[in-house]
């Protein structure tokens, strides 16, 4: 019976996503047609379409005229407001208006009735639009020229001849085209044949180069080199603002600074250079940081951590932290080194101990590890990492424990268009290690793992989101096996509707303890409603397979969610239906504060 009401809850909200956005649209309309009041006299255009009622408004300098202002020393303005009102239609191609207008005294305001009779729209006949100089021969200019808004045969809109020299000029001067000038810009209104023809000639001259780069430190705590390699400029290439942009976001996202301000000299020179000066403030050397946060899977959780920013002069980093939760008890401590290009890449020392306690297994690790970031093409970064480890740990009613010397290679990526409410989304993580037992380790295996989530926007408030997670596990004796080696399935991030980790082969006992290969995907539909507040609708399945237990079979999890971007970050509410005969459980509820990817 629940399981017929959830599926018909499902479908019902899935229905409910689609006229959902025919009733926003309704409700805007209605918004927008009542009479709105204000402190100023009234302006009423009839007789053509919205659009050019608003350009007729904006030219009116009486609409900006107070209620209080007598109609007697409003109407020798009206002749004014016929030649602004003609040159507002004009300037959208109505060249042949009829004009009529009226001034009414009524009790709470002044009304201005103007009444259009249009005619015909004037198009435009011909656009040439030429580049010369070395902008002519620059693919990356002459892309950007393609928003321009004038084709042939569209209708004259004089704002969108305006934007098509402005967009030229903005991208000359954001590309380097320092000596950049309109040898000819016409627009010419054929009255006798009733068309408009557009010319623009643009000589963009000789393109800049990025020049040298003087860098104030106030007051100096980092070696220059450091800062240099943070900067990473192209120094003798081409201009490109989005350079300067990249070095405001690299030098600001270090956190070795808290005021950062880069700024190009944007004046011509006989070198064809463009300097920068780069003005940089340091962050407090010590920072402490803490946090608290909830989910289903981890309870109530806390972090406590404290960073020495500047351990030396060369950006050396000291570290620390403690993270408690009902399942999660941990202290780790790290020691950072920026690489050649600081701003990700870094060997990191880290040393740890972790106790974990979920329904599946007990265990306790201490670690430490050497990891080294580094670029790869495509916006991956590949950390490589060696790790030796001691871990005692209690599964399925067994004890064991086990020493561990593990080399990894991790190759993540992860880009959204918004952190706080993503309409693009991609976090992509693929991850190989293993160990032997001829060096240190208990018993030799190799681990892969990869993880997809991709989050996309469809219009109308409704979001689409993908997430997967696929597993490999090759293993000579599985029950020496760490938990944290193991594959398990379950939870706020995997298939809701059963617990944490509750997932996976089991032994004679009945008692999960992991599997060797993972295989889990979800389908989730978002619909914002209003404000900071949305609903969901979901399906996750799979579950963790192999190894010495015996396999549980696919499960499924399926429901509803609620959505709300709250101060502290965006809060996922779902409640959730496990779809399997062997539990009791009816609904499983999951709560989750922070960003979706």
């Amino acid at each position: 019976m629940i399981r017929n009401v959830l599926l018909i809850t499902i479908l019902t909200l899935l229905c409910a996503c689609t006229f959902l956005p025919m009733l926003n649209n309704s409700a805007e309309n209605g918004e927008n047609g009542k009479n709105s009041t204000n402190s100023t006299i009234r302006i009423v255009v009839n007789g053509i379409d919205n659009d050019v009622v608003e350009n007729i408004r904006d030219h009116i300098s009486m609409s900006r005229s107070a209620c209080t202002v007598p109609v007697d020393l409003l109407r020798p303005r009206i002749n004014k407001a016929r030649t602004e009102t003609t040159t507002a239609l004009q300037a959208l191609g109505y060249y042949e208006a009829n004009i009529a207008l009226e001034l009414l005294e009524t009790e709470d305001c002044p009304t201005l009735n103007i009444n259009v009779e249009p005619g015909r729209r004037m198009s435009v006949d011909d656009v040439k639009i030429e580049i010369t100089g070395d902008a002519g021969n620059d693919r990356l200019f002459m892309a950007r020229l393609e928003k321009i808004p004038l084709n042939k045969g569209d209708p004259l809109n004089h704002g969108n001849y305006s934007k098509a020299k402005s967009l030229i000029e903005s991208v000359a001067t954001e590309l380097g085209y320092l000596e950049g000038r309109f040898e000819h810009s016409v627009l010419t209104i054929d009255m006798e044949n009733y068309a408009a023809r557009i010319s623009l000639i643009y000589n963009s001259g000789e393109r800049y180069r990025l020049g040298d780069i003087k860098l104030t430190q106030n007051p100096k705590e980092l070696r220059e080199s450091l800062v240099n390699r943070l900067i990473e400029a192209p120094r003798g290439e081409y201009f490109n603002t989005r350079e300067i942009i990249k070095i405001q976001e690299r030098l600001s996202s270090s956190n070795y600074f808290k005021d950062v301000e880069v700024r190009p000299r944007l004046t011509t020179n006989e070198e064809k250079t463009i300097p920068v000066d780069v003005t940089v403030t340091p962050s407090d050397r010590h920072k402490v940081s803490a946090s608290f946060g909830y989910a289903s899977d981890e309870g109530f959780r806390g972090r406590l951590g404290y960073t020495d920013r500047r351990w030396n002069d060369r950006g050396h980093r000291l570290g620390g932290e403690i993270r408690l939760s009902q399942i999660e008890r941990g202290l780790s401590a790290n020691y950072q080194i920026p690489r050649k290009h600081p701003s990700n890449e870094w060997l990191q020392f880290t040393a740890g101990l972790r106790q974990e306690e979920v329904d599946t297994f007990d265990a306790i690790k201490g670690r430490i590890s050497i990891t080294e970031s580094k670029r790869r093409p495509w916006g991956f970064l590949e950390n490589r990492f060696i790790s030796l480890s001691r871990d005692d740990f209690e599964i399925g009613g067994e004890d064991n424990s086990g020493t561990y010397l593990i080399p990894g290679l991790r190759w993540n990526r992860r880009v959204t268009d918004n952190d706080l409410y993503p309409q693009r989304g991609l976090d992509i993580s693929i991850e190989a290690r293993g160990g032997t037992e001829a060096i240190i380790s208990d018993t030799s295996f190799a681990r892969t793992h990869l993880h997809v989530h991709y989050l996309k926007g469809i219009g109308y408030g409704v979001r689409i989101g993908v997430r997967t997670d696929l597993g490999a596990l090759w293993v000579d004796e599985f029950r020496a096996l760490p938990p944290s080696e193991r594959f398990f399935a379950g939870g706020d991030n995997s298939i809701r509707g059963y617990g944490f980790q509750d997932l996976g082969p089991v032994n004679d006992l009945g008692l999960v303890i992991g599997g060797k290969y993972l295989g889990v995907a979800s389908l989730e539909l978002e619909k914002r409603l209003f404000g900071k507040w949305g609903v969901a609708t979901f399906v996750d399945t799979g579950n963790a397979f192999g190894g010495p237990g015996s396999n549980t079979g696919v499960k499924i999890g399926a429901g509803v969610g609620i959505r709300w971007l709250s101060p502290v970050g965006p809060v996922r509410l779902d409640m959730a239906h496990p779809f399997d005969d062997d539990t009791d459980t009816v609904i499983r509820f999951h709560i989750r504060i922070g960003t979706d990817i």
